[in-house]
């Protein structure tokens, strides 16, 4: 038993994901060619050799579904309790369907983005994490003003989740992957959370989200039949947001510094980005061919190679939040210095601070494959 969370409940939850997607994948994509929804490669960023079918997010979201619903089933736990989720990933997987298909204004997009967060930072989840974040560092605040704060917390959070996975999803596999190897890291650490904690809610978000990545990948892992699109990566964001916060509520900022290190990858890329394109004097919303994958291709590695690695990469991360559980907050903190200098350090002795021009004049920055 995990507190009120049995091997059984974890293994239904887990199978059930894993199997609606591998279920609707055929069917999403079948839709897809049906209506014509195809990635088409372009000189830029879509180097990808043919058109593939999208709209994989739908497949992703399906098994995602299916895992949570599975646990009220099992009554592991109210569907109240599911609600909050249920509701950020649907307008998240939502609002990215349709910036799918008719490309919503960026404004508009990172306001549903960064509202989606809501549903979540108004529940206990949200109250819990934002007493314990700012009592442990000796503010003192309460009622609304905690809500207001936790609010706007949150929904940054979700808004630079969901972007990240976004910039993410530019390899065959990347993104499934990587996401997997995070929900995995959020799996373990929840496991071993105290019973009185939000651990179960974690750990049943954590494992749906494994399922349902893992069961993608046997459609997108190289060679892709199929992209997830806007519509999963903007999900999966969501969903790591969400655990990121319900490690907070549970560990505190221990858990928050852990559940960014899970997250470590698609952080490290879109931090990369960013500077990279200050550096250069390159606009932030500009795409181009110069992520951490993309300069791994670069410097000679395969698109199967380049994804292992950053699956690789993903896991050392994971072991490195995990460590962050099992320590005092002061060697924590060095930790959370250490290892993003000791990155940038790695980044500017192998040139990884570069611009690819190739991709200039592409308006925005959408999956390169």
């Amino acid at each position: 038993m995990l507190g009120t969370v049995s091997l059984a409940s974890l293994g239904w939850v887990f199978g059930a994901a894993l199997g609606a997607t591998l279920v609707t994948g055929p069917l999403v994509r079948g839709l897809a060619i049906k209506l014509d929804f195809f990635d088409r490669p372009d000189a830029g960023l879509k180097p990808h050799e043919k058109p593939i079918p999208y709209l994989g997010g739908l497949a992703i979201y399906c098994g995602w579904l299916a895992g949570l619903l599975t646990a009220v089933a099992t009554d592991v736990f109210p569907f109240n309790d599911v609600l909050p989720l249920l509701l950020a990933g649907t307008l998240l997987m939502l609002v990215g369907l349709v910036d799918d298909i008719r490309h919503l204004p960026p404004k508009l997009r990172l306001l549903v983005q960064a509202g989606a967060a809501l549903p979540l930072a108004l529940t206990q989840v949200g109250a819990s994490a934002g007493t314990t974040l700012l009592s442990e560092i000796g503010v003192g605040v309460t009622g609304i003003a905690v809500t207001v704060l936790v609010g706007l917390f949150a929904a940054a959070l979700f808004a630079g989740a969901t972007n990240s996975t976004n910039l993410i999803d530019g390899l065959d596999g990347l993104c499934a992957g990587v996401t997997a190897v995070a929900a995995a890291s959020f799996v373990l650490a929840f496991w071993q959370a105290s019973a009185a904690s939000f651990h179960s809610v974690g750990i049943i978000l954590a494992l749906a989200t494994v399922g349902g990545c893992v069961g993608f990948l046997f459609f997108n892992f190289k060679p892709a039949s199929m992209f997830m699109g806007d519509s999963g990566s903007l999900l999966l964001g969501g969903a790591l947001a969400s655990m990121i916060l319900i490690a907070g509520a549970t560990w505190g900022w221990r858990g928050l510094v852990a559940g960014l290190f899970f997250c470590g990858v698609p952080i490290m890329d879109t931090s990369l980005a960013i500077v990279r394109r200050q550096l250069n004097g390159k606009p932030l919303f500009i795409g181009d061919r110069s992520h951490f994958y993309d300069q791994l291709r670069d410097h000679g590695c395969g698109v199967r190679q380049t994804v292992l690695i950053c699956y690789a990469v993903g896991a050392m991360f994971g072991v490195v939040g995990n460590v962050c559980l099992r320590i005092d907050m002061v060697a924590v903190i060095a930790i959370a210095v250490i290892v993003p200098v000791a990155l940038a350090v790695t980044f500017v002795r192998f040139g990884f601070l570069r611009v690819d021009n190739k991709a200039d004049s592409s308006a925005t920055d959408k999956a390169e494959r």
